[in-house]
């Protein structure tokens, strides 16, 4: 009866949930120090950890696309160079092996 009817696969169900950002927490974190923030200007104290600055700073990320591979690359740059040096070095010798062979083929003719 297999032959006849073959068992077919469900395609996957992605039910993908956010690990690192969760909306209301992150609405709780921000009115937590927006009161926390009252309560300092309040008591004349500075902003608690996690208040937004009054200095009009703002957080800048370090991480962007191909930073990864731009830090690879800083660190492994001299292996780097010695490598590409070698590989045109090749390249040179195997053009000038070429046209010498060519021009002592076209001598011959």
């Amino acid at each position: 009866m297999s032959v006849l009817f073959p068992k077919v696969n469900k395609p996957p169900v992605w039910d993908y949930r956010p690990i690192y950002y969760d909306p209301k927490r992150e609405e709780m974190k921000r009115k937590l120090a927006e009161l926390q923030a009252r309560r300092a200007a309040e008591q004349g104290d500075k902003p608690a950890d996690g208040a937004k600055p009054e200095d009009g700073q703002q957080y800048v990320p370090t991480l962007h696309r191909g930073s990864f591979r731009e830090a690879h690359d800083a660190g492994a740059s001299g292996y780097r160079l010695r490598e590409e040096r070698k590989s045109k070095m090749r390249m040179w010798l195997i053009v000038l092996a070429m046209l010498i062979f060519f021009i002592y083929l076209l001598g011959l003719m």
